[in-house]
């Protein structure tokens, strides 16, 4: 029985980590502007010393606490941006444990929201956004990918405050799931 649950965890580790990078291809590409936050980002601020005693501070630092990562690329080259469409239908259609959440169609700009599920409702273990449309006056392509124990109530503060496009249309999250 030991040994079935370690060759279990060693078929299923590739697969894991290969999901994990679906998108890093784009992190080198010259036309792609890309954030990338580790969990290890994440520790370091949760370290720094702020006013314990805000109630929206902590709520902020419990949600990063949780967090693995969270990759942001975004692109206004009509070339890279289809590269980037192509890589999203993939990993979504390719992967059985994602689920849409929802589409929001509204000016000039097409959002899709998928996760996988969490510890429980409020929860998901990745969040993925692909927006596509126009942004600012320009046409651009936007992959958002986090991963970790994401608290769908608490996550559009984190985008917002990271200034992520499409992160507005995060507020109706939870009332979808």
């Amino acid at each position: 029985m030991k040994k079935s649950l370690i060759l279990i965890a060693l078929i299923a580790v590739p697969f894991f980590a290969s999901a994990q990078k679906a998108f890093d291809i784009f992190e080198d590409e010259k036309d792609v502007t890309s954030f990338v936050a580790t969990k290890n980002m994440f520790k370091l601020l949760s370290k720094m010393d702020f006013d314990s005693n805000d109630p929206e501070v902590k709520e902020y630092l419990d949600l990063i606490n949780n967090l693995d990562n969270i990759k942001i690329f975004t692109t206004e080259n009509v070339s890279v941006a289809s590269k980037m469409n192509d890589a999203v239908s993939k990993y979504t259609s390719g992967n059985s444990s994602l689920s849409e959440l929802m589409r929001v169609k509204d000016d000039g700009k097409n959002i899709k929201f998928y996760s996988k599920e969490g510890k429980n409702s409020n929860h998901v273990s990745e969040l993925l956004m692909h927006l596509t449309g126009n942004l600012d006056g320009k046409e651009r392509t936007v992959i958002m990918s986090i991963t970790g124990d994401i608290d769908l109530k608490k996550v559009s503060k984190l985008t917002k405050d990271l200034n992520v496009p499409g992160s507005d249309a995060l507020k109706n999250l939870d009332d979808k799931k």
